[in-house]
């Protein structure tokens, strides 16, 4: 079993869907950081990461999906490299799910070795290996917890990489649901509910006003600009912007 694959700096990236295609700032910027810190960065060929199928009951498909994307991610941890996400809910479903559903060796490898961007990031500079030096953004942040991010039990690593650039200051930490919750936010029938649901997050946002709204999450991304007609931005942006890349 490969070992301190953090040190070794070699990461394969699971894109998402999401970021490949709706959101590809959030994915160049996180390459743009990771060779800024000497990272050798691969992308392995990959598909969904079956969430959105799972969530429809398209089981046979999802499976087949979570089987490619385990012997692509698989290969790469064998090979000496990290898997990093930029996307909480595709980092979650590596992390936790694949190994629930498939029960094999090679998920459990994959989940194992499997990190969110600014999680592999502060690990990096918990060794003494990330590059901090970093250029001051004299702005204030909220910056809202995506709740796949939260059940993935890696603490404000978010937060925590975002007050190592100079001149930020963290103004609130939202944590209330976005409502968006996957698919079930983009559904017609869903809109009034998923709205409400939100409500409590939109209204902090506007109780905390801030040069910049933060998320990790693409849908909370779209759910929070829909609401409050403010930008919202990945963290990883912000971390490209002080490196000046």
């Amino acid at each position: 079993m490969p070992e301190n694959l953090i040190g070794d700096k070699k990461v394969a990236i699971y894109t998402g869907c999401f970021n490949n295609y709706y959101y590809p700032e959030a994915g160049q910027a996180a390459v743009k950081v990771l060779r800024k810190n000497r990272v050798q960065v691969i992308v392995p060929d990959q598909v969904c990461c079956g969430l959105p199928m799972i969530a429809k009951g398209n089981t046979k498909g999802a499976y087949k999906n979570l089987e490619y994307n385990v012997n692509m991610l698989g290969q790469a941890v064998a090979d000496g490299y990290a898997v990093i996400t930029t996307c909480s809910s595709c980092g979650l479903m590596i992390k936790r799910n694949y190994p629930l559903l498939l029960h094999s060796e090679q998920s459990s490898l994959v989940a194992e070795n499997h990190y969110h961007i600014t999680e592999y990031l502060m690990k990096l500079n918990e060794i003494g290996q990330l590059d901090t030096n970093l250029q001051s953004i004299s702005q204030t942040v909220f910056y809202h917890t995506p709740c796949h991010l939260t059940a993935q039990q890696t603490g404000d690593v978010s937060v925590e990489m975002l007050k190592l650039v100079p001149g930020i200051t963290i103004n609130q930490i939202g944590r209330e649901c976005c409502g968006m919750a996957g698919a079930y936010g983009y559904e017609k029938a869903n809109y009034t509910l998923s709205r409400e649901i939100a409500g409590k997050l939109y209204s902090e946002i506007e109780e905390n006003p801030a040069d910049r709204i933060v998320t990790d999450c693409g849908g909370c991304k779209l759910q929070i600009e829909s609401g409050t007609g403010q930008k919202a931005v990945h963290p990883i942006i912000l971390l490209k912007e002080s490196y000046g890349v």
